[in-house]
């Protein structure tokens, strides 16, 4: 298998190029794999996570947010390290020791695994979004576009403003008890941002 360049592995990962993402799950896999499985870390987890930096990447690069002089092969292991240790201060309470990052990790790594985060509240908010009656998520769509409780009564044939206001509460409230009772919340606690189910 040939050696790339690292534009080419950049160029590779923007075009989903099959070659190039072969060469990297050949060649830097088994290195994240190895430092995991210092960590106990399970294969299919170590799967996911490089998975997952492939496709952060991705997204930087394509959008040309990346800097193109980077060590490709390296910035992805770091970015695999940065993810392990943010999943693994959110899952233990003690003080445990966590491995100590190397100098690679600029903030362009750092701003990537924020996006990975954020990623993953998204998608746990919307998860149990969508399980909400089709009222509930009607009212709080409105209300999450900045409407006023009279326009958002007007909108949904409410009796009244008050009475808006009651069910986005309600709603509100149900949807956050979904959302606590989820196990994954609880990683992800100290990075939720509760600003969002505000009552106004």
């Amino acid at each position: 298998m040939p050696k790339y360049t690292n534009s080419e592995l950049l160029k590779g990962i923007v075009e989903q190029n099959q070659t190039v993402l072969n060469y990297l799950y050949v060649n830097v896999f088994p290195k994240v794999r190895k430092l995991f499985d210092k960590k106990g870390v399970d294969y299919d987890t170590a799967n996911d996570i490089f998975q997952e930096a492939i496709i952060l990447m991705f997204r930087k690069a394509k959008s040309n947010k990346l800097d193109s002089t980077i060590m490709v092969e390296s910035y992805i292991v770091g970015i695999c390290k940065l993810i392990l240790v943010n999943q693994i201060k959110h899952e233990k309470k003690d003080n445990t020791q966590i491995v100590p990052m190397p100098e690679i990790f600029d903030d362009s790594v750092q701003m990537i695994v924020s996006e990975y985060l954020q990623s993953r509240r998204r998608k746990l908010f919307l998860e149990h979004f969508y399980k909400l009656q089709e009222d509930c998520k009607k009212i709080l769509m409105s209300f999450f576009e900045g409407k006023s409780y009279v326009e958002i009564a007007t909108e949904h044939g409410l009796i009244s403003e008050e009475y808006a206001r009651r069910r986005k509460y309600l709603c509100k409230e149900y949807l956050v008890k979904s959302i606590k009772s989820d196990p994954l919340f609880s990683k992800l606690l100290n990075e939720y941002d509760d600003d969002l189910f505000e009552t106004h």
